[in-house]
């Protein structure tokens, strides 16, 4: 096996062949102890965190890896990186490398910043006059400003990626790895940390990126690889492999939320019951039933209903909820400048309920319905079957062209005048 930080020539900035990395799994301590002297018999069992991955990065080259927690995407970065040994496998990784992986990692608590920064320079191999030279741009960039004397125990997670982005981007590297860590950035230094990035692929530079977030790979990278469970499901054009991955996320994500929706009765429910609401149902453009939807696409909400004694006035209604508990949106059929009205309902009626989206206008997150069903005959709308939290869904915002919680269709217009003519440019989302 060659040493993961093999120096030499050659296409290949980073080649893994067959690589795998296992862990021993004890049931409990003491089990580790008595195995030395078991005579051979085992008493653990192996988890295989990374398995049977094959890898040729080009130098130059911006490669995003993706796939859903616990899909073995750390695992593979510390392998990369060096952190740890490969159970199987071969791996060589030719040039100086620097990396952001968790939160903290290479930073001792008690030392300042400025003390980390000399470590951690220090361990990537660059000499006093080298760090000596590079300490200003690398606190500038930081924006740590009197924090920099400070022990980084005292450091928020996002002045841990501040530091720790400013120390791996300012070495030089020749290959630069980055874990999730930018997630908890603020947006202006993410914006920053973006543009290094983009510096780096410019000066040819190869850059491994793990991120969820697709809009970032799709722009960011060329070639993407989609881990699960610890093996390489599939390699290619960020496109095409970004797809595979949102699909594969909505499948899961319906097979979760489907299962918690089937049991969150617990949620309170009151009303008066002359009218029962039935299975709320969220169907896609397909007409799917589904609890993962994309932004932008048109949905539905289906309630089916029965009728157990009469009601004068019933009123249904929808409130869709962010999964902190704000308040996105409620509407219903009667408050509208074409009304619905719903009259003689008798026992023994059924029907459903069908609220139509032209967009999705939600943005990436986890929200949830609630429906509503009241009597508006009387002075004061009375509940007749009140559900909070009915059920759950998730918004994959693969494009990310926007940011907050609503997505809001805008035309985007630009006039240059230059050397006597007036060219108007316009976009569209």
């Amino acid at each position: 096996m060659a040493s993961p930080h093999a120096q030499g020539a050659g296409t290949s900035a980073i080649l893994a062949k067959g690589l795998g990395k296992a862990y021993r799994m004890y049931d409990s301590p003491s089990k580790r102890f008595f195995e030395l002297f078991a005579g051979g018999r085992k008493l653990h069992r192996e988890f295989w965190a990374v398995r049977n991955v094959y890898l040729d990065i080009p130098h130059g080259a911006t490669v995003g890896i993706i796939g859903e927690n616990g899909a073995g995407k750390s695992s593979l970065l510390k392998l990369l990186t060096g952190i740890t040994r490969p159970t199987e496998g071969e791996l060589s990784v030719q040039g100086r490398v620097a990396s952001l992986l968790e939160l903290g990692a290479g930073f001792h608590p008690e030392f300042s910043g400025r003390d980390n920064i000399h470590l951690n320079c220090s361990i990537l191999g660059m000499s006093e006059a080298e760090i000596a030279e590079r300490f200003p741009k690398i606190v500038e960039f930081s924006e740590l400003g009197d924090f920099i004397d400070r022990p980084v125990k005292t450091y928020s997670s996002g002045m841990y990626v501040r530091l720790g982005f400013s120390v791996a981007a300012s070495v030089d590297p020749d290959i630069l790895m980055i874990d999730e860590a930018l997630s908890v950035g603020d947006e202006h230094f993410k914006g920053k940390c973006i543009n290094r990035l983009n510096e780096f692929r410019e000066q040819g530079k190869t850059t491994i990126f793990v991120s969820h977030d697709m809009g970032a790979v799709k722009s960011m990278c060329q070639h993407v690889v989609l881990l699960d469970r610890g093996e390489v499901l599939a390699q290619g054009n960020s496109e095409s492999v970004a797809d595979e991955y949102l699909k594969r996320a909505k499948a899961r994500g319906n097979e979760r939320l489907s299962a918690f929706n089937r049991g969150s009765s617990a949620y309170p429910r009151w009303g008066t019951g002359e009218i029962e609401t039935l299975e709320v149902e969220m169907l896609d453009a397909a007409g799917s039933s589904t609890a993962v939807f994309q932004t932008n696409e048109p949905f539905r909400v289906r309630m089916r209903y029965r009728v157990h004694a009469p009601v004068k006035d019933p009123v249904f209604g929808l409130g869709i909820y962010r999964s902190d508990g704000s308040y996105v949106n409620g509407s219903n059929h009667h408050w509208r400048e074409q009304p619905i009205r719903i009259e003689n309902v008798q026992p023994g009626e059924e029907g459903e309920v069908v609220m139509s989206f032209e967009r999705m206008p939600l943005l990436q997150g986890a929200y949830y319905l609630t429906t509503f069903l009241y009597d508006h005959s009387k002075a004061a709308p009375t509940a007749v079957d009140h559900r909070e939290h009915v059920c759950t869904f998730e918004v994959i915002d693969a494009a990310r062209l926007q940011h907050g919680m609503l997505f809001l269709p805008t035309i985007w217009t630009l006039t240059r005048r230059r050397d006597g003519r007036e060219e108007r440019l316009e976009s569209r989302s």
